[in-house]
């Protein structure tokens, strides 16, 4: 009976785990310059609609970009990402404690972070496109709100993954939990103590 209860754990955390990347398609919201102006206003999934009609917005895109402030701390954030990813992949099937994930649980949320905190540095430079009600002041509050909100959906999916990851690997998990920071590197908070790794 507790193996059976195990094995749905497992497979219910691991459908909230596909579920909640599923997700990123539709919250995750992306620069895009070429068919209006505006930045950070449309979800990944229209992008890749529009991108893959005409995949010379992307360049649109780039050429904006690359002169904004903020790119370089995307260009960090995407780099950090393309990493992590190249190395979860190569080392898939078995807890994965090395390479970026020596350093924190979840380098892909903080590759992702990153890359918003810069296209929110972006969105600052631009226009939305959908007219905010409210001064044109206040709408960099909005959008940083906006930027805070999707850190938190991050760390949310960070917390749900490790749900899945626990009934996984059961002990080496929780082992590798209480060794590695979350999302922050060098720091771990534990209950009401942060300390320094």
């Amino acid at each position: 009976m507790c193996l059976k209860r195990n094995e749905i754990k497992i497979k219910l955390s691991s459908i909230l785990t596909s579920i909640s990347s599923l997700l990123i398609l539709f919250l995750q919201y992306v620069p895009c310059t070429a068919i209006w102006f505006g930045i950070m206003s449309v979800p990944l999934i229209s992008y890749l609609v529009w991108f893959f009609q005409d995949p010379n917005i992307l360049l649109c895109d780039l050429r904006f970009l690359i002169g904004a402030q903020g790119f370089y701390v995307v260009l960090f954030g995407l780099m950090l990402y393309i990493y992590s990813l190249i190395y979860q992949l190569s080392h898939r099937g078995r807890l994965i404690t090395k390479g970026p994930y020596r350093i924190i649980r979840h380098p892909q949320y903080l590759a992702f972070i990153i890359m918003t905190l810069g296209m929110t540095i972006v969105a600052f430079q631009t226009s939305p496109i959908f007219e905010f009600p409210v001064s044109y002041e206040n709408r960099f509050n909005i959008l940083f709100i906006i930027w805070i909100g999707e850190v938190v959906a991050y760390i949310l999916l960070g917390k749900i993954e490790e749900f899945a990851l626990k009934a996984k690997y059961g002990d080496e998990f929780l082992e590798y939990k209480n060794r590695v920071a979350f999302i922050i590197p060098f720091l771990k908070i534990q209950g009401n103590k942060i300390n320094k790794a």
